[in-house]
Order: C-alpha cells, then sequence, then structure tokens
C-alpha cells in the first residue's frame, strides 16, 4: 500500500480542544495507519497541548495578517505538490476556493471531506449554486456520520456517500481497558457546552426531577462542561424549586485534564444525551460508550447508530417530550441487570463498529481506489 503526504485544513482556526475531536483525530489516526505526513494548518488561537497526544503531526500556523482561509489557499498554492490526501471538514462555503486551487495544482491528489452534518443541515445546502456545486464535485471521498443521512444524501445527490461514523481511538483511553462494571456507581453523566440550543440540557435537568421519585435507589446526575449565563440562573432556580434533589446534582465545570474526565466516564451507569441535534454522532457518546456506559439518546440523526437501533441503548425520539426522556430513564435505573449485561455489550459493539483504526483501513481502501482511477485514466 501507498504511503500519503496528509494535509488537514479547518474552515475555522483550530482550537485546542478541538485535536482530540473526530476532526483532527480521524486525520491523525489515517496518517498512523497509511500516511507518511500529517499537516494541521491553522491560525492560531492560543496554545495547544494537546498536540502533546498527536506524536509525528505538524501544526503549521497561517499568518495573523490574513484572514483563514485566505491563508489557507495561499499554503496549497505553495504546497499542493506535498500534499497527496486533503481532509476537509464540513461542507462549507469556506472551502470552495481552497478545493478548486488544490485540483488544479494537483489533479492527481485526493480531496476527503467529513461532512459533519446532520439532515436539516444538509438540506439547505445550495446544490444550485454552481461554485458550491463544483466544490462537492471535486471532493473525491464523501462521508457522513449517520446511516439516516447517508441514505438521505443518496437519494438526493445521487452519488456515492460512505458511512464512517465519529469513532474512539483506543490508544488515548487506557483506563478503558480496565474498567468494570463492578467499580461503577449509580452515576448519570452528561458531557457537554451545558445550556447550549443544541444540548438542550434543560430536557436532561427536569427529566431526572421527574424520574427521581420512581427509583429504587438514589442516582446522582453529574453535567461536565463549561455552562452559559442562562443555564447557571436555570439551575439556580431549580436547585431553589427541588430543594431535595440539590444535593444529587454536580456541575463540574468544563474539565480540560482528560484523565480526570475519564474517571467520570468509568464512575457513570449510563449516559445522557439531550440535544436537539448533532452534526454527527458526538464524540462524548464513543467515549462514554467504551467506558460501558448505556446511553439514553433524544431522537438525533445518529442515534440508531449509537444505540443498534435500540439494542445497546435506549432512544426518546422528541427533544420536548419531558415526560417520555423521563420514563426512559427511570426504566433504565430501575434495571440493575441490564445495565450490568449492556456494560458489556456497548463496549464489543463499539470495538467492532467505532475503532477509528478499522475506519481508517476503510478510508485507505477508498483512497487506493481512488488512485486506481487516476492510474487508470
Amino acid at each position: 500500500m501507498n504511503k500519503y503526504k496528509m494535509c488537514m485544513i479547518p474552515a475555522y482556526p483550530l482550537e485546542n480542544v478541538q485535536l482530540l475531536k473526530d476532526r483532527v483525530i480521524f486525520p491523525y489516526v489515517c496518517f498512523r495507519t497509511f500516511g507518511e505526513s500529517l499537516w494541521l494548518v491553522t491560525k492560531s488561537t492560543g496554545d495547544y497541548p494537546y498536540l502533546s497526544y498527536l506524536e509525528g503531526a505538524e501544526l503549521v500556523t497561517l499568518p495573523e495578517e490574513q484572514p483563514h482561509m485566505e491563508a489557507a489557499v495561499h499554503y496549497v498554492t505553495e504546497h499542493a505538490d506535498e500534499i497527496d490526501l486533503l481532509f476537509l471538514f464540513g461542507a462549507r462555503g469556506e472551502y470552495m476556493e481552497l478545493a478548486g486551487v488544490y485540483k488544479s495544482l494537483r489533479p492527481d491528489g485526493i480531496i476527503y471531506l467529513k461532512l459533519d452534518a446532520n439532515i436539516d443541515w444538509a438540506n439547505t445546502f445550495p446544490l444550485f449554486h454552481k461554485p458550491f456545486a463544483d466544490f462537492l464535485h471535486s471532493c473525491d471521498i464523501i462521508s457522513c456520520e449517520a446511516r439516516r443521512l447517508q441514505s438521505f444524501l443518496y437519494k438526493k445527490w445521487q452519488r456515492p456517500v460512505d458511512y464512517i461514523p465519529n469513532g474512539i481511538y483506543y490508544p488515548l483511553y487506557p483506563e478503558a481497558a480496565d474498567v468494570r462494571f463492578e467499580e461503577k456507581e449509580n452515576m448519570i453523566l452528561t458531557v457537554g457546552r451545558l445550556g447550549t440550543v443544541q444540548k438542550n440540557t434543560l430536557l436532561l435537568l427536569y427529566a431526572y426531577a421527574l424520574a427521581f421519585p420512581n427509583l429504587k435507589e438514589p442516582w446522582e446526575l453529574v453535567l461536565v462542561g463549561s455552562v452559559t449565563p442562562e443555564f447557571q440562573t436555570d439551575y439556580e432556580d431549580f436547585c431553589d424549586r427541588f430543594p431535595t434533589l440539590a444535593p444529587h446534582i454536580r456541575l463540574t465545570g468544563n474539565i480540560a485534564d482528560k484523565q480526570v474526565l475519564h474517571q467520570y466516564y468509568k464512575k457513570a451507569k449510563i449516559f445522557a444525551l439531550s440535544s436537539r441535534f448533532e452534526g454527527g454522532s458526538p464524540n462524548v457518546f464513543s467515549e462514554a460508550a467504551i467506558f460501558g456506559c448505556t446511553v439514553l439518546t433524544t431522537g438525533v440523526d445518529a442515534a440508531p447508530d449509537m444505540t443498534d437501533n435500540g439494542r445497546v441503548g435506549r432512544v426518546s425520539s422528541d427533544i420536548e417530550d419531558f415526560e417520555g426522556f423521563a420514563r426512559e430513564l427511570s426504566a433504565l435505573c430501575c434495571d440493575p441487570a441490564y445495565l450490568a449485561r449492556n456494560f458489556h455489550k456497548m463496549r464489543i459493539y463499539m470495538k467492532e463498529f467505532f475503532d477509528y483504526e478499522r475506519l481508517a483501513g476503510r478510508l485507505q481502501v477508498l483512497v487506493e481506489l481512488q488512485a486506481l482511477k487516476r492510474r487508470q485514466s
């Protein structure tokens, strides 16, 4: 198999936290699997301590005096010969010029576009805007993170769109290897930007309140992540209204130390996702699942994939159905035998279908097929 010089360019400058999310981790695992080199090209947003996890990857910082994408186009113009495989993240108009310039200079080069989209967003893509249509056409490989979206796009676009979910790179999670269900606690965990419209955190908070009287034993609700001022106010009002629940709920704030975050995954039995929407399958789902957490999610596009159509998790489809989410939460908390069995089923499911090293192998085959087409044309 060939070794490829790889480059990942985001539509917007990378922040440190994004170095360990799908937009960077998947290109990195591909580099470790079939790459010769990997450049992460971005304007700087500050320090990047997480770069220490990405041995061998090189961070290229673009000039501050130019807009991010203008500087990125200039970089590609000068370095196209050194880029065999270009990773793009999101079907964004910002990429239109960049993709065209790269293809004009490297017609034999390969562009891989990871959509990071949901059906609602994909339905708004301006397909009849020629520059945007040309951009999509220039992408040799396009993948999405949900089978539901894959089916939708195939019908709408009449072109192949591959299914590559947001997975997990196991070497970054050594603590997951020795996790035991017996060491877990009665903890419901969520991780995200608490209080944003997308994360819909109030659904989880009030569903917990509705479920609490039905629980046979106490369960803690732990909310990890940055907190909007609005949600901080809502949370304080909630605790004032329900003082008996307040001692069982914790806001930890953002946890940048991955080892500390992993300890929460090790302790939690249930991971709750209350999102109104997700671009794909959220990274925190994969993290929680490899630690054996049973997932309860709203009906985001990737919900069937995250739960294997309900086999290894539960889905409460309606994002406004507080009672429905509470019923599912109560049922899980009151069924310790299911949680114990599902601990093993979820970990097996993740290893079989969400291991980034296997998914990188899938992309490697797609890249080799594109290279073969180039040689035969």
